[in-house]
C-alpha cells in the first residue's frame, strides 16, 4: 500500500503540473521535492512498520509529523487530478474531526487532538486503509488489463460482433453502439474511456443513419456508462464494495449481471422504439461486417475475457484472475501476431518460473526482453505491450489520486461517528420509508457526483448513509448495491454530466439536451435501486420469486420505454401511455397478482394498437438513405 501511494505520487507530479504557470514539458523544482518526500514517507513507513504495530496506537513524534506530511502529500496529488471539490470535503470532515465543539446541536462532539488524527492517517486505518488496499491490490491490475486489451484491438471486435449481430436491424447503428458499449464496458471498466473507444466510430454512424446528434451522443454515453454496472469487471467501485462487505467478488458480479441485463434491454428497446417511430431502417446486408469471419480471424484475441470469466466463476481472487488474464492477452495477441519466435520466449518464460519457482520471475523476463529485442516484430509487439502498461498505469491515476483523500475523508467521518448522526438525520427525514430514504439517497449522490468522481462518491454516502438504509432493514450487500447504482447518475445528469459532455464533443451537439436525453435514457439507474429494496432481484428469495420480478422488471422496463419514446406498435396516444404506464409500476410491484395485472394491460393496450387503423399510427418521418460503410469508418 506504501508503494502504491508512493509511485502514484510520483506519477501525479510528474504528469500533472501544479498550475498552469508551472513547466507543462517537464517537473519543477517543487515536484521533485514532493517527490523525495514521497520516498522518504515510503521508506520511513516500511521500516518502522513493526516498530509501530508494537506500540499498538501508542504515539511519536514521527507519527505525527510524518502524518502531517503524507496528507499534504496526497491532498495535493488528488487537487492536481481532479481538482478542488474532494480535496476541500476531505478537509471539511477532518476539520469537523479537530474541532467538533465548535459545530452547533446535534453535530457537536468533544473533538480529537491533532496530534491523534494525525496519528490515525498515518495508519492501516486511515491513509493506508481498506481503499487503498483494493486500489494496490485489484483495481491496478484491472486497469492495466483494460488497457491491454485496448492495445490489442479487443475493442474493435466487439464493435464488429455488435454490427454483425444487430446491424441490419431498425435503427441498427444505434443498437450496435448499445450492444459494443456493453461489451467493452464490461472489461473496459471506465465510461469516459468506453466512450472514446467506441463512441468515435458509432456515433457518426447514427447521425448518418437518421439519429438526432443528442439521441446519438445521449444513446452512447448512458450505454458506456453501464459498463461500470456490468460483469466481469464493473470498474473499481465493485471491488470497493466486495471487501467494505466481505463479499466474495464472484458473488457481487453474479447478482450483478441480471440488473445490468436489465439496464442495456431498456436502453436497447428506447432504441428500438425511437427509430421504429422515425422509421430509421438499419444498414444493408453487404454494409455489415461477417461475424463468422471475424471469429475466425479475431476471435483468439477474445480469449483473455473468457479465462478472465472462467477463474472468476470459478471462485479465484480478482488479483490472480485479473494476472493471468493479462499474461493471456499477451500470449494470445502474440499468436494473432503470428510471431513465433516471441511466443517461444515467453514458452521458455513460463517454464523457467514454473521449473524454477517465481521468485526469479523478474530476472526471466528481463532476460526475455533482451533477447526478444532484436527482432524486429518481436521489438514491435514489446512496444505495443509497454505502451499499454504506461497507459493503464497513467490512467490508474484518476483513481489512485483518490485513495490517499478518501483515508482522510474516513478518518473525518469514523472519530466523531459522523455516520451514526447522519444515519439518525436521513431516518427522521424518510419518516421510515424506505422509499424516502432511498430518494435521499439519490439526492445526495446526485450533488456529490457533480465534483467527485463515481467511486468517491460511492464511499462517501455507503459511509454516511448505509448504515440508515441497513436500520430500516435493508442487508448490508443491498444496501452497498443501491448506493453503487445511484452513484452513477451525476455522469448523466446536468448540470454536470461529465459522460454526457464527452460524447456531446464527439457528436458536436449541445451538451445539456444531451444530458436531459440521457437521463430519460438511464432510467433504471433510478428505478432498480428500488427494486433492491422492494424484491427478491438480488437472488435473495426463492427462485420461483427471483424469476418472477426479473421477467416482471424486463416486462416493465419495456412498457416504459415505449411510454417515454412515443411507440409500441404504433404511434402512442395519450391513453396508451397512461394505460402502458400503469402496466409498467404494475409489474415492477412485487407480487404475482400486481404482475398478472401489469401483463393484462400491456397485452390489451398492444391489441388495441393492432385494431387501430394504420393511418392513425404511421411512423412520423420518411426513411432516410443509409451511407456505405466506408464513408462512415473515414469520417469516424
Amino acid at each position: 500500500m506504501p508503494l502504491f501511494i508512493f509511485f502514484t505520487s510520483v506519477l501525479t507530479y510528474m504528469l500533472y503540473p501544479a498550475r498552469e504557470s508551472s513547466p507543462q514539458d517537464r517537473p519543477s523544482g517543487v515536484d521533485i521535492a514532493m517527490c523525495v518526500l514521497s520516498f522518504i514517507i515510503l521508506c520511513e513507513f516500511v521500516y518502522f512498520y513493526d516498530e509501530r504495530g508494537a506500540r499498538a496506537g501508542i504515539l511519536e513524534w514521527n507519527d505525527v509529523v510524518f502524518g502531517f506530511i503524507i496528507a499534504c502529500l496526497v491532498w495535493e496529488m488528488c487537487r492536481r487530478v481532479l481538482g478542488l471539490i474532494l480535496p476541500i470535503i476531505a478537509v471539511v470532515f477532518l476539520f469537523y474531526d479537530w474541532a467538533g465543539p465548535i459545530f452547533p446541536g446535534e453535530f457537536s462532539h468533544k473533538g480529537s487532538e491533532f496530534g491523534y488524527v494525525m496519528g490515525f492517517l498515518y495508519s492501516q486505518s486511515g491513509i493506508y486503509g481498506v481503499i487503498t488496499r483494493v486500489y494496490a491490490q485489484v483495481v491496478f491490475i484491472f486497469l492495466i488489463f483494460g488497457a491491454l486489451l485496448q492495445a490489442t484491438r479487443v475493442g474493435d471486435v466487439f464493435v464488429d460482433l455488435a454490427f454483425a449481430l444487430v446491424g441490419r436491424y431498425k435503427g441498427g447503428a444505434a443498437k450496435a453502439a448499445v450492444v459494443s458499449s456493453g461489451m467493452v464496458g464490461s472489461i473496459v471498466g471506465s465510461g469516459a474511456a468506453n466512450i472514446v473507444i467506441t463512441g468515435t466510430f458509432t456515433i457518426p454512424l447514427m447521425k448518418k443513419a437518421g439519429f438526432k446528434p443528442t439521441f446519438a451522443a445521449a444513446t452512447e454515453a448512458v450505454a458506456s456508462i453501464g459498463g461500470h454496472l456490468m460483469p466481469p469487471i464493473m470498474a473499481s467501485t465493485a471491488f470497493i464494495l466486495a471487501a467494505m462487505t466481505e463479499t466474495p467478488y464472484w458473488r457481487v458480479a453474479l447478482i450483478s449481471l441480471v440488473p445490468a441485463l436489465l439496464y442495456y434491454l431498456s436502453v436497447f428497446m428506447s432504441v428500438h422504439y425511437y427509430a421504429s417511430r422515425h422509421n430509421l431502417h438499419g444498414l444493408e446486408k453487404e454494409e455489415l461486417p461477417d461475424f463468422w469471419k471475424i471469429l475466425r480471424e479475431d476471435g483468439i484475441l477474445l480469449m483473455p475475457v473468457v479465462i478472465l470469466i472462467w477463474l472468476l466463476i470459478i471462485q479465484f481472487s480478482p488479483f490472480f484472475a485479473g494476472f493471468w488474464s493479462i499474461v493471456s492477452a499477451i500470449v494470445f495477441s502474440t499468436i494473432r501476431q503470428r510471431c513465433w519466435y516471441l511466443l517461444v520466449i515467453e514458452a521458455v518464460v513460463f517454464v523457467a518460473s514454473a521449473v524454477y519457482g517465481g521468485n526469479m520471475l523478474y530476472l526471466y523476463t528481463a532476460l526475455a526482453c533482451l533477447v526478444a529485442w532484436r527482432h524486429d516484430e518481436a521489438r514491435r509487439i514489446m512496444t505495443e505491450i509497454s505502451g499499454a502498461f504506461v497507459q493503464g498505469s497513467v490512467n490508474s491515476l484518476v483513481i489512485g489520486a483518490t485513495a490517499g483523500v478518501m483515508g482522510l475523508v474516513l478518518t473525518g467521518v469514523t472519530h466523531p461517528d459522523l455516520a451514526q448522526k447522519m444515519t439518525l438525520i436521513i431516518l427522521s427525514y424518510s419518516y421510515g420509508f424506505i422509499f424516502l430514504a432511498v430518494v435521499l439517497v439519490a439526492l445526495a449522490s446526485y450533488i456529490l457526483g457533480m465534483g467527485m468522481t463515481i467511486t468517491a462518491s460511492y464511499i462517501l454516502i455507503i459511509i454516511l448513509a448505509g448504515p440508515a438504509l441497513q436500520e430500516l432493514g435493508l442487508s448490508m450487500l443491498t444496501s452497498h448495491m443501491i448506493v453503487l447504482w445511484l452513484s452513477q447518475d451525476a455522469a448523466l445528469t446536468p448540470p454536470f454530466a461529465l459522460g454526457a459532455f464527452i460524447a456531446a464533443g464527439i457528436a458536436k451537439c449541445d451538451p445539456m439536451e444531451t444530458g436531459w436525453k440521457s437521463l430519460k435514457l438511464a432510467k433504471p439507474l433510478y428505478v432498480i435501486p428500488l427494486l433492491f429494496a422492494y424484491t427478491p432481484l438480488l437472488m435473495d428469495g426463492p427462485w420461483e420469486q427471483v424469476i418472477l420480478v426479473w421477467v416482471g422488471a424486463a416486462l416493465a422496463f419495456i412498457c416504459s420505454s415505449a411510454v417515454l419514446e412515443g411507440y409500441l406498435i404504433r404511434v402512442l396516444t395519450w391513453g396508451d401511455r397512461a394505460m402502458l404506464s400503469a402496466a409498467a409500476l404494475a409489474l415492477f410491484w412485487n407480487g404475482i397478482w400486481f404482475k398478472t395485472a401489469g401483463l393484462a394491460l400491456m397485452v390489451a393496450n398492444i391489441l388495441m394498437q393492432r385494431t387501430r387503423p394504420a393511418e392513425f399510427g404511421e411512423p412520423e418521418v420518411e426513411p432516410v438513405a443509409i451511407p456505405v460503410q466506408a464513408d462512415v469508418q473515414q469520417e469516424g
